[in-house]
């Protein structure tokens, strides 16, 4: 599991929540305490989800990212566009990656 870190400082009103992710893989995920408890909450969770997305390392439009962490189900292609290189901070990172990849192309890493 990746190490994360939540901290409540004051935000511009118009930011929730930011989640910046560091060398060593962990992340920091900075909630505006200016927000209702609930509305922390609701906020850590999207938060959360751009991490769980792996949205850091990935080559997707910002609001496609956004509506994924807000919980919409997107179709999203895990191959980067050409000329590009897929990039991962951790081996759970590219560990994830290959079970999905695996997953869509319908391989059996242990037939492999």
């Amino acid at each position: 599991m990746t190490d994360t870190y939540v901290r409540l400082i004051a935000l511009p009103a118009k930011v929730e929540g930011v989640t910046l992710p560091n060398d060593d893989g962990s992340f920091d995920i900075y909630i505006n305490s200016r927000l209702s408890p609930v509305r922390q909450q609701e906020t850590l969770e999207h938060e959360l989800r751009h991490i769980r997305h792996e949205h850091f390392y990935l080559d997707m439009d910002v609001r496609r990212m956004e509506r994924q962490a807000d919980g919409e189900a997107l179709n999203v292609v895990l191959h980067p566009p050409a000329g590009m290189v897929p990039c991962f901070h951790s081996e759970e990172a590219l560990a994830h990656w290959v079970d999905t990849l695996c997953a869509q192309l319908g391989v059996d890493l242990g037939t492999v």
